[in-house]
């Protein structure tokens, strides 16, 4: 018959679907940070190690961080979920099939059709299509946009966490070599007069507590010298682990802090105005505001009646296993084919009664209150870190200044007290204490030049600016 043949290849076509689709070889796609990394700086044929500069350290570890790929694959889900919204303005098609087989077991009274011995076939198709439901389907789209924004302000953000982590990072390991090699110096220079003082010692020329006192100021220094290695060793663990690479891997970490500190020529109005123009911050909390009235609107299309358009194309068939008689006592067969669609526009309002669309509603109102509160939180946080980080660079390129002066004259009168003292014009403790002297000012000048290039890149973050002009200082 021509439903028999009809349900036939509709069920071989339903079967046909998920076969093809699991058939299919499925695609992965190799997200953008999985890609090749340039060989620039992998190991040569001699064993070097490999060099890393800053701007190599933030390359490679905007490439490999796990922290981007997660931003990406949080914005392929928010595009996901447009195409999802997206298919809500298209109409569903929906079908069906059955089979049932009737067999009566006792029968008392006349014979109803419906119930006698008989085989039932059915076939559905219905097309339905929502024309209006309070503009909820049109806004949870608008909401689903805004979200793959929100997304991508998001990854803009992890992306500026991630450069500020490793210039912070690789400027704490520039400090740490610099003060290492001071320490190395204040070392050598120590033992060299400790050497001195005990030959002195040795022909009576100086007293034991000179002996002593040297002892002292050199295991000071060598304390000093094992702290600044153990800070370096943890700053490189730290930036193995910010690349991708083990935490033992040996990395040459290539670059040196300058004395010169960078022409930043834009004012304190200048930099609160770039910072609230261009902090993700900001953006994503304009756009989760947006998000929230949209929110705010859906909730409220839940008041509206429902109007959907369907049609329907049903085929019910019944074979009755026992033949009829008609008047005359002739047999006749009561099978019955039955072909015929419908349409409807049907309009559906639902009220209820507990008071769930009224609170849904409510709930998201407070939601977009507290989303705006959080935008005033959000203006002030970045308004004070532009400001703190602004005065913190004018105040450190200040103290480069005074640092390298005091370093200068720190040097001068390490060399004049030595001289002094080969010449038995000085003490061992005038020399002692200089020296102890010319090591905090190294220290002091480290620290000014680093506090200058921490506060740069703290300020440029502020102001969330995506170049930086801390590369050019660390060569």
């Amino acid at each position: 018959m021509r439903y028999s043949r009809l349900r036939t290849d509709f069920i071989l076509f339903m079967l046909f679907i998920p076969a093809l689709i699991c058939g299919q070889s499925v695609a992965t796609e190799i997200p953008e940070t999985a890609r090749a990394l340039p060989a620039a700086h992998e190991m040569n044929d001699g064993g070097l190690l490999p060099q890393y500069s800053l701007s190599d350290c933030i390359q490679r570890t905007l490439t490999v961080s796990p922290k981007i790929s997660a931003a990406d694959y949080e914005v392929k889900k928010a595009q996901s979920e447009i195409g999802t919204q997206r298919g809500n303005f298209f109409p569903t098609l929906s079908a069906q099939t059955y089979a049932q087989q009737i067999t009566s077991i006792n029968t008392d009274g006349p014979a109803d059709d419906d119930y006698i011995d008989q085989d039932i076939n059915v076939l559905d198709f219905k097309l339905s299509q929502t024309l209006f439901q309070g503009f909820t389907i049109f806004n949870a789209y608008q909401k689903a946009l805004l979200n793959k924004t929100l997304a991508e302000a998001r990854k803009k953000q992890v992306t500026m966490d991630l450069v500020l982590e490793v210039q912070t990072n690789f400027l704490k390991l520039m400090k740490a070599r610099e003060d290492m090699r001071s320490y190395e110096s204040a070392v050598e220079r120590l033992e060299v007069n400790r050497k001195a003082v005990k030959a002195y010692y040795e022909k009576q020329m100086a007293p034991y507590l000179s002996v002593l006192q040297a002892d002292v100021e050199l295991a000071d220094a060598r304390q000093l010298l094992s702290k600044a290695k153990n800070q370096m060793q943890n700053q490189q663990v730290i930036l193995n682990i910010l690349m991708g690479f083990p935490a033992e891997k040996q990395v040459t970490y290539v670059g040196q802090l300058s004395a010169d500190p960078l022409d930043f020529d834009k004012s304190m109005m200048e930099c609160l105005g770039c910072a609230l123009e261009n902090r993700p911050e900001m953006e994503i909390s304009d756009i989760s505001l947006e998000m929230a009235k949209k929110e705010l609107a859906i909730q409220s299309g839940q008041f509206s009646p429902k109007i959907t358009a369907s049609a329907d194309y049903y085929v019910r068939n019944n074979y009755y296993d026992a033949k009829a008689r008609n008047a005359m006592g002739q047999e006749y067969s009561q099978d019955q084919e039955n072909e015929y669609w419908t349409a409807m526009i049907q309009l559906q309002w639902d009220f209820n009664l507990g008071g769930r669309q009224i609170y849904q509603r409510a709930k998201a109102g407070h939601d977009l209150s507290r989303l705006q509160q959080n935008q005033k939180i959000t203006r002030d946080q970045i308004t004070a870190q532009v400001q703190m980080s602004y005065t913190s660079l004018l105040e450190a390129r200040e103290r480069i200044a005074f640092s390298q002066t005091a370093l200068n004259s720190a040097l001068e009168g390490y060399d004049r007290a030595q001289k002094r003292y080969q010449v038995q014009m000085g003490t061992i403790a005038e020399l002692l204490d200089i020296q102890a002297s010319l090591t905090r000012a190294e220290a002091n000048c480290n620290q000014a030049i680093v506090d200058y290039q921490l506060s740069l890149a703290n300020l440029i973050y502020a102001i969330g600016m995506q170049d930086t002009g801390v590369d050019e200082k660390i060569h």
